[in-house]
């Protein structure tokens, strides 16, 4: 018989939906179980000790009655580590924010513990909260990383991306590779060399030079959707595909 245990960990919200009149159903990622799904009960009333911490973008530390036989844990208490309140009030922040919680929610495995996304996912949301400029930088950046960990680290060599001396090269969707124009790689998507340069320093870099890129609209607009495509071709219907209008709405940040 499984014996039902209490966990307590960090997590970040994903998502939630209201259930029932009182209620909510919150998927959370969290340091300890991955990803998993919780009921709060009483979440919506007023008085509710859950409070604002069950909001999509939120760091909390929370407690819950662990069952390895359910699917749906029993969420007690929930609590801020950090409140990221500034993001919230910036559509780019909000923008940004909510499409790394949005892929994370889509790529994730249920109850796979990912130590290295989910302290990816608390820098960058980290980042986003004090950011006051280019923070449409780090969608492309938390993007290949996350990539990487799951384990299709994008294959950037930096003697193949000095190669790209004319206007243009290739991005490889099979490997995540650039190369210069005149290559061969599997799968070739033909870009511009400002892109492939930005997608070059997104895959390899750190955090803190990624954010110093000064991109056009244009450039960054490439970038974008080379990064798109590289995921979607690697994780095919997992990867959320939305329109570019909404991301469109942080190319000038």
């Amino acid at each position: 018989m499984a014996q039902r245990s209490i966990t307590r960990t960090e997590a970040v919200v994903l998502r939630s939906i209201d259930y029932g009149e009182t209620s909510q159903i919150v998927t959370l990622f969290t340091r300890e179980k991955g990803k998993i799904g919780v009921m709060a009960k009483g979440a919506r009333r007023p008085q509710s000790s859950f409070g604002a911490t069950l909001q999509p973008m939120s760091y909390t530390q929370v407690v819950f009655y662990y069952k390895p036989t359910r699917t749906l844990q029993t969420l007690s208490e929930s609590s801020h580590v950090q409140s990221f309140h500034r993001l919230r009030e910036r559509l780019p922040t909000i923008t940004v924010g909510l499409r790394i919680v949005e892929l994370v929610d889509a790529l994730l495995e249920e109850e796979d513990a990912q130590p290295a996304a989910f302290a990816l996912v608390v820098r960058a949301l980290h980042r986003l909260n004090y950011a006051e400029v280019r923070v449409g930088n780090l969608w492309p950046f938390v993007q290949l990383q996350l990539a990487q960990v799951l384990g299709v680290a994008p294959a950037v060599d930096r003697a193949r991306v000095e190669a790209v001396t004319g206007e243009e090269g290739l991005l490889s969707l099979a490997d995540g590779g650039v190369y210069p124009a005149d290559a061969t790689p599997e799968r070739p998507r033909r870009a511009s060399r400002p892109a492939l340069r930005a997608y070059a320093v997104c895959a390899r870099a750190d955090l803190d030079t990624v954010m110093r890129l000064n991109m056009a609209p244009a450039v960054r607009r490439e970038l974008n959707t080379l990064v798109r495509d590289f995921l979607r071709y690697q994780f095919d219907e997992a990867y959320p595909d939305q329109s570019h209008s909404v991301i469109a709405q942080i190319e000038e940040t």
